[in-house]
């Protein structure tokens, strides 16, 4: 229990919630980690406590159907974690099918060293859809009162997120992003008729990236508009401001497809929770979230920077820093590390 108690006054100084709360909270998190899965059964077997695991498994499932917490707390706590001055966001969709039942996530991320931490999302109700202006508007809201617009240094999203509402609001609000766009996109040309995306580019070459310092219209919205060809074919990039570093900036979007690898096989199984409840998720992603921060913020501590993993041949690392962290943790978690490993059990 001391490891519980630990990790609840870490939690205690940055979270408003009753003690008891506090303590299940913490519970969760360690038993999620020594179990790397969020089924909540296999969650109450790790339960370090005297009662039966049917009582831990009816206790947790009162937490998930009764108690409601402010998810923006959960967020300032791990923007508090990273202490970043600028933050680099990354916009994307996750789903997976449990039975007739579609789980789909929007999902805004932090990105950091090589992963991103999730600081907002929404259960999605409908049926691994894309999804429209108003819910990215939504979950963007949420996200402005965490972070300024001004300390945005972009948001990255991939080829679903446009369309002139979302564009618009995005240039309104002032921020900075850098957004896919598929090559048939219609864009405006020299002469002022509209042209496939792609036809402005069509004279680059392999790894060549072109800029194009004068906004055309896209969708309706005055963009500034960037490509690279690569062999795997076309990256198109459309952007509010600051066009210089459109392509290399939109690379760290895939900080979030490493995310939902490690929340999914590469690590906590959340294919396996069961549940399917938007609410209920919704909960259940925001404890996952603190869980993955932790997991990475250890890792970082222990290892350093990502870019200096040593790498395989296949040019990536052999673990990240989100998995190392997390081994980490749970070799400490089972007793069954060092005892310099010991003193690394918060890592910071």
């Amino acid at each position: 229990m001391e490891k519980v108690r630990s990790l609840a006054r870490e939690f205690k100084v940055h979270l408003p919630w009753h003690q008891a709360r506090i303590l299940f909270l913490s519970q969760f998190i360690l038993s999620l980690l020594r179990g790397r899965s969020p089924n909540l059964y296999r969650v109450a077997e790790e339960f370090q406590s005297k009662a039966e695991t049917e009582s831990c498994y009816r206790r947790i499932k009162r937490f998930f159907a009764g108690y409601t917490y402010c998810y923006e707390q959960l967020g300032k706590l791990i923007l508090h974690w990273l202490e970043l001055d600028r933050y680099t966001l990354c916009m994307d969709r996750t789903n997976w099918q449990y039975g007739s039942q579609h789980i789909n996530y929007l999902v805004v991320s932090v990105a950091w060293q090589g992963a991103s931490i999730p600081v907002a999302w929404i259960c999605l109700t409908k049926n691994g859809g894309n999804s429209n202006a108003k819910e990215r508007i939504a979950i963007m809201e949420k996200v402005l009162r965490l972070i300024p617009a001004e300390k945005i240094y972009s948001l990255l999203a991939d080829r679903e997120f446009i369309g002139h509402e979302w564009f618009e609001w995005l240039d309104k609000q002032g921020i900075l992003c850098r957004l896919r766009i598929r090559d048939n996109i219609p864009v405006s040309g020299r002469d002022g008729r509209d042209i496939p995306a792609s036809h402005l580019f069509r004279h680059i070459k392999l790894n060549q990236t072109v800029t194009w310092h004068s906004k055309r219209k896209v969708s309706g919205v005055a963009l500034y508009i960037a490509a690279r060809r690569s062999t795997k074919g076309l990256l198109i990039v459309v952007a509010t401001r600051n066009p210089e570093s459109m392509i290399t900036d939109y690379y760290r979007r895939w900080a979030i497809e490493t995310l939902f690898g490690c929340l999914k096989s590469r690590g906590f199984d959340l294919e396996s929770t069961h549940m399917s409840d938007p609410e209920r998720m919704d909960k259940l992603m925001g404890i996952l979230a603190l869980a993955f921060a932790w997991c990475l913020i250890v890792g970082h501590w222990r290892y350093g920077e990502a870019e200096m993993l040593p790498l395989n041949k296949h040019g990536r690392p052999a673990k990240s820093l989100f998995r190392l962290g997390l081994d980490l943790l749970r070799r400490v978690l089972k007793n069954t590390c060092s005892n310099n490993d010991q003193i690394s059990f918060l890592g910071y």
